[in-house]
């Protein structure tokens, strides 16, 4: 006859084995996390360095500041300026409450770098991380909805969305994945990410606004009479004689002075920031000239142009530079008035969502989901009125129970009769996850953005 089994013991042994693997998953190694003391101190030096960049801009853009008013771009590229360095001062306020509470109790980083209670306390006070969260989600909002936005990427390299996928295809909240139940040493250096970040994004759109008058990042030598200006394709050309630095130490103004009012006309409508291959771009604006009569246009290599209402359009066919030249023709002149590099642009990430849905919002029933028919893609640029590109394939993955239960491929934007059948199966609190998502643009470029999740509400 068979003895009788001891259930509560065998209970106690899988539960205890239950804690052992989970402590056996938890631990990390010392040296792994005090790695991250070199880190954090990397992020602040450089920091400290791009800041030192932002106040020489900012000094410049105060002695410009009537210039630049008067200048529609470069009047929003500042104004985003100053909304990120509200963003910028409510991290480093953050990072500057944790310093003074360790200090309270004769802490530092480096002897509470493997503990995370402490941490954790100070950043889940009311001024503490939701005032950062909330407000870097109100960033990107602003940003997405601003005309003058450019193509930082801080969306993606902080990130910023409710939900992140971690690589096992998890989704977990903002905080959850980048701060909390994590060691100090973790989360303090993603505070110090995020804000060099924020201040890499700030002094970009800052000499972007100095661009529009003329002022390029250069390296200059007293012993070398040649500029080379900062870009994407770093070019060189002779300084004048008049430009060099004088023996007593003032520089020169480089802003090239206009010879009439052509000039400034042509000056004041040009726009060659953000232009992008396969779409049509606005060149020229508001203009009161004539082409081909008051002065003529060269673009090398060769790219086809129009004027229609005042505005010079041009469709780049292909990512790269090109040569602008601008020639004077009034009365015979044939005066060469500027020739600059510009260059065609990859066209930004799009934006994925269910068609219909509420971009910002991650949550969305069956019958929403069945009504939509179909995924879209969506890119606010240059006033574009359709999407330039289309979506090829992707991958629909239902979650239920917090397990992979059905998938499928669809082809094409539009759900097929498979993708209809699994949202048919789709029950309250299921996650749905669009994957694999592969997009073809019109500059000739393939994309695979990030998954999207949705979690069905009925």
């Amino acid at each position: 006859m068979a003895s009788k089994v001891d259930t509560k013991r065998y209970q106690i042994i899988s539960l205890l084995y239950i804690i052992f693997v989970c402590f056996s998953v938890l631990n990390i190694k010392t040296s792994t996390l005090e790695s991250n003391i070199y880190t954090i101190r990397s992020f602040q030096k450089l920091d400290q360095e791009n800041r030192k960049k932002v106040d020489i801009s900012n000094y410049i853009i105060s002695n410009n500041i009537k210039q630049l008013d008067t200048n529609e771009k470069a009047r929003g590229y500042l104004e985003i300026r100053t909304r990120i360095n509200k963003s910028y001062d409510k991290v480093n306020n953050l990072i500057k409450l944790i310093n003074q509470e360790f200090k309270k109790s004769n802490e530092t980083i480096e002897t509470q770098f493997n503990s995370r209670k402490k941490f954790e306390t100070i950043i889940n006070r009311k001024d503490g991380l939701v005032v950062v969260e909330t407000d870097l989600f109100s960033l990107n909002d602003y940003l997405n909805k601003s005309k003058y936005k450019l193509n930082t990427n801080i969306e993606s390299l902080i990130p910023i969305k409710e939900n992140i996928l971690n690589l096992k295809g998890k989704p977990q909240k903002w905080d959850y994945y980048l701060f909390l139940h994590k060691p100090t040493a973790m989360g303090y250096m993603q505070l110090e990410r995020i804000k060099l970040l924020l201040t890499q994004t700030q002094l970009i759109y800052q000499e972007a606004a100095l661009q529009q008058i003329g002022y390029e990042p250069t390296y200059f030598s007293k012993l070398n009479p040649k500029l080379y200006i900062v870009n994407t394709q770093i070019e060189n050309k002779e300084v004048k004689k008049e430009e060099i630095i004088k023996p007593d130490g003032k520089q020169v103004d480089n802003l090239p002075v206009p010879d009439d009012d052509l000039f400034k006309k042509i000056v004041q409508t040009m726009h060659t920031d953000n232009l992008y291959a396969g779409i049509y771009n606005t060149l020229f604006e508001n203009t009161d000239f004539d082409i081909g009569r008051d002065i003529e246009v060269d673009i090398q290599p060769k790219v086809a142009y129009s004027k229609t209402d005042k505005k010079i359009i041009v469709n780049f066919s292909k990512i790269g530079e090109y040569n602008l030249k601008l020639t004077d023709i009034r009365g015979g002149k044939n005066k060469v008035l500027f020739e600059r590099k510009i260059n065609a642009n990859k066209l930004p990430d799009p934006v994925i969502r269910v068609k219909g849905d509420n971009m910002n919002s991650y949550v969305i029933s069956v019958k929403d989901l069945i009504n939509a028919e179909r995924l879209e893609a969506v890119m606010n640029i240059n006033n574009t009125s359709s999407f330039p590109g289309r979506i090829n394939s992707f991958k629909m993955i239902k979650i239920h129970n917090g397990s992979e239960e059905e998938s499928v491929v669809n082809y094409g934007e539009l759900f097929q009769s498979n993708s209809q059948k699994l949202l048919g199966n789709l029950k309250k609190n299921d996650m749905l996850i669009f994957d694999n998502i592969n997009i073809s643009l019109v500059d000739g470029t393939t994309r695979k953005p990030a998954p999207i999740l949705y979690k069905i509400t009925n």
